[in-house]
């Protein structure tokens, strides 16, 4: 067999990958709005942006609201969608346990 017809049995058998289907975004728990900059994204790849943001705002009810919430968001060749949701930075939460709202503007001046 020449290499020719190898390559082209090879290229049968590799998978296709499509990159651009998974979102990464930071949405605030229970504060989730069709509003820039969430909804131009999801509107871009054609998902129902109200009916995200409902699912959303209930699967985060129980947290207290406006957490950042580290999200993955794949779309499907139907529109669908399968949301992921991870849990808050740690720097988020190191900064609300210390009680501080952000980080030292100049952290070589300490006093």
């Amino acid at each position: 067999m020449s290499k020719v017809g190898k390559v082209q049995q090879m290229k049968k058998v590799v998978e296709k990958v499509i990159h651009g289907n998974i979102i990464r975004t930071n949405i605030p728990s229970g504060m989730a709005v069709a509003g820039p900059p969430l909804g131009p994204m999801l509107g871009q790849r054609g998902l129902n942006i109200a009916a995200f943001c409902k699912d959303f705002n209930n699967r985060t009810s129980l947290m207290k609201q406006g957490i950042p919430l580290p999200c993955r968001i794949k779309v499907n060749s139907d529109r669908s969608y399968d949301l992921t949701i991870h849990s808050p930075a740690a720097s988020f939460l190191i900064k609300q346990a210390a009680g501080v709202q952000r980080a030292a503007m100049e952290p070589d001046n300490c006093q």
